[in-house]
């Protein structure tokens, strides 16, 4: 193990089993300790989370004496054989003070000692990339590659893996809060990726790619605030930001220039260039002339100069549509 990522082999247990390690692990590891997800073919293991019933296998125990590495064997039976091996973790987990102390113990104390930060796992940015913000392209490219399944990862782990032909997307279970950083980056997945990723449930690419982008406005360029921009359908915004996420939809879904809009939702502009970014990344905005904007039209700027409830009334019409 580095001081950035903790190699994690799990073998024999189902996806359910796995997804609950995966959260839990993540939960109780130090902020600053990245975990990749992997299977026991990698030679850079660091630890195995194993089903019991395969624990004898040769090739197992060979993994294990010749790496010197911590386990864990997974069991259904009862809790109170964890009192007798400490190297037993019994399902369901009522509580997580043994797996606590196992990776106190265990897994921390048997690896590299790791400096612990105060920083969040997010907080920090390597100094050779403050200047390399993404351009639009490196997202837009990914409909493009030969290879339909694409893994997407960063210097914490695994993002998700994607199929851009049926625009899926198999999220990490512990990373679905969209948080990443200008390490960012995408290879061809194997089948052996998908070990990294929940497959008990697939999200639609686009949603998933727009708040990704969304949620890290320091990772990608903006268009300039006097191009105008059409949407080419609705963008799905988490809860969170859906109310404003929805007044900009409305208004660019008429065609509309970036800085008009800010100036009539009294947004910062860099919030509306980073909501058209988003979309230029999903191939959901289109550049079109100032003259083609209907958000822009006379008539309809007239209107709204004589009538200063039109902004309010047309959004309160929105939010009766969407219920936010």
């Amino acid at each position: 193990m580095n001081n950035q990522c903790i190699n994690i082999a799990i073998s024999g247990l189902g996806l359910t089993t796995s997804d609950e390690l995966k959260i839990r692990l993540r939960r109780i590891l130090p902020n600053n300790i990245g975990i990749n997800w992997t299977n026991i073919s990698d030679q850079n293991i660091n630890c195995i989370l194993i089903n019991e019933h395969f624990f004898e296998h040769d090739n197992i125990q060979n993994i294990i004496q010749n790496k010197k590495i911590p386990y864990l064997k997974i069991s259904k039976h009862s809790e109170q054989a964890e009192c007798i091996d400490e190297n037993l973790l019994c399902l369901p987990i009522n509580d997580e003070l043994t797996l606590k102390d196992w990776v106190n113990f265990k897994l921390l104390n048997q690896t590299t000692p790791i400096e612990q930060k105060t920083e969040t796992l997010y907080d920090t940015v390597p100094p050779e990339q403050t200047l390399a913000i993404k351009e639009i392209a490196f997202f837009r490219d990914i409909y493009q590659q030969e290879i339909r399944k694409i893994l997407i990862n960063d210097q914490f782990g695994t993002l998700a893996i994607i199929d851009h032909h049926a625009h899926l997307a198999w999220l990490e279970p512990t990373r679905e809060t969209y948080k990443t950083d200008l390490s960012i980056e995408y290879v061809a997945a194997t089948t052996t990726d998908f070990i990294k990723v929940s497959r008990k449930q697939h999200h639609n690419l686009e949603n998933w790619l727009f708040n990704l982008i969304w949620q890290n406005p320091n990772i990608i360029t903006v268009p300039s605030p006097n191009e105008a921009y059409r949407l080419n359908f609705w963008p799905q915004p988490n809860m969170a930001d859906k109310k404003i996420l929805l007044q900009l939809s409305a208004c660019f879904i008429l065609g509309a220039e970036i800085q008009h809009v800010a100036s009539k939702l009294n947004i910062p502009i860099h919030t509306v260039q980073h909501f058209i970014a988003a979309n230029l990344a999903i191939h959901n905005a289109e550049l079109i002339s100032i003259k083609d904007c209907q958000f822009n039209q006379p008539s309809l700027a007239e209107n709204q100069t004589e009538n200063p409830g039109f902004l309010k009334s047309f959004f309160g019409k929105l939010k009766t549509r969407f219920k936010f």
